[in-house]
């Protein structure tokens, strides 16, 4: 995914600099002392600096597809670990973070499941994964009841637990996140897998 060009990453980045959707993701997360944490999607880094309040700064990684987005974060956060990519590629170690979140961004993604398989394998065991997108009754910027099902199975055939979805409002918005964990070894749960193929919306 290419991103947001360098004047719209930086239009988008003045209006979510301190985004309260995702602050509120990020409080959701429940971060603990000692997690390992990646923004995937991280936009101008209102995830990357509000986790970096909460946990040891040398424990916060984020990508962002957008040069200018990278840029702007790495100079906000500068002890972070920002890097360009995608969600489909992670340049990441597998089981390197204990939470993952990805806050208004898997709907830009160019392989929605892709994305998903590659943000697991990055999760060590008991990791959290949280997926946050607007709540829609038809596709666009935002996720669908149907699309969040097809997710959710997903996850499931991933290997992921515990996998369910939430409701949140904050102000007008309405917010889906669906949150899944990692086994804690390989005899809980179901074996990840590959996708076998996209999921329907």
């Amino acid at each position: 995914m290419a991103g947001f060009g360098a004047v719209a990453s930086r239009v988008y980045g003045f209006f979510t600099r301190n985004s309260r959707t995702t602050r509120s993701v990020v409080d959701h997360a429940g971060l603990e002392a000692g997690d390992r944490v990646l923004d995937v999607g991280c936009g101008a880094g209102s995830g990357v600096a509000y986790a970096a309040e909460r946990t040891r700064v040398s424990s916060v990684a984020a990508v962002d597809p957008s040069p200018t987005f990278v840029a702007m974060v790495r100079r906000r956060v500068p002890e972070a670990d920002v890097r360009v990519a995608g969600a489909e590629e992670l340049p990441f170690d597998d089981g390197s973070f204990t939470v993952i979140w990805s806050v208004a961004s898997m709907h830009h993604w160019d392989d929605r499941d892709r994305g998903l398989a590659d943000l697991v394998r990055t999760l060590a065991p008991g990791g959290r994964l949280l997926i946050a997108e607007k709540a829609l009754k038809r596709p666009g910027h935002g996720i669908t009841e149907q699309q969040a099902r097809a997710v959710t199975a997903l996850l499931k055939r991933l290997g992921q637990v515990e996998v369910r979805t939430v409701g949140k409002r904050i102000g007008a918005l309405r917010l889906t996140i669906i949150e899944s964990t990692r086994p804690g070894d390989a005899g809980d749960g179901a074996e990840a897998a590959a996708p076998d193929g996209p999921a329907a919306d």
